[in-house]
């Protein structure tokens, strides 16, 4: 494992990566040690209503109102990422004031929320050496895309990343019809 870590950053899935759920997805990676990487898929949103399976938390969630795609991971759990005060999350946050609570009952101070389904894991090691193999590319989390339209997430990590990443952001869906 490299000294570096990656909490509070966002992974941003490479043209090689092309398959459901991480094709064109954005990660807000939540931990990263050795025991491995957990990080919430932000931008893949479901279409089921939330007000339909869990109504307690609807009225924090920020529009759309629905469950999206955390990940494959433990996709029967519900996990609520939201923004509140410091110290009023399930595990400390990455971002400060952003980080996981429970959606059933949200701590007060709740000013925006999401909920997924289930959350994307690695191994030790595994992420490390995904990034080396250039699937993720590592970019700064911008915190007002976390709650914000995600539609188009993928695209604009990419206009903020360093370097020569901005290029890729015309990359085409289907590359083999051009």
């Amino acid at each position: 494992m490299t000294d570096q870590t990656y909490p509070g950053q966002f992974l941003t899935a490479t043209p090689l990566i092309s398959t459901p759920p991480f094709a064109r997805s954005v990660i807000l990676i939540l931990e990263h040690d050795e025991t491995g990487a957990i990080g919430i898929i932000l931008n893949q949103d479901s279409g089921l209503a939330l007000d339909e399976l869990l109504p307690e938390a609807a009225p924090h969630v920020v529009d759309p109102p629905n469950v999206f795609v955390g990940g494959p991971v433990g996709t029967e759990t519900a996990l609520g990422l939201a923004s509140a005060p410091a110290g009023s999350f399930l595990r400390p946050a990455a971002l400060g004031t952003i980080g996981l609570v429970d959606p059933m009952s949200p701590p007060s101070g709740v000013s925006a929320m999401r909920i997924f389904a289930g959350y994307a894991g690695w191994d030790p090691g595994q992420l490390e050496a995904e990034i080396e193999e250039q699937a993720w590319w590592v970019t700064l989390a911008d915190v007002d895309a976390i709650f914000g339209d995600t539609t188009d997430l993928w695209r604009e990590t990419l206009r903020r990343a360093p370097g020569r990443i901005p290029l890729f952001e015309t990359y085409t869906d289907s590359p083999m019809s051009n």
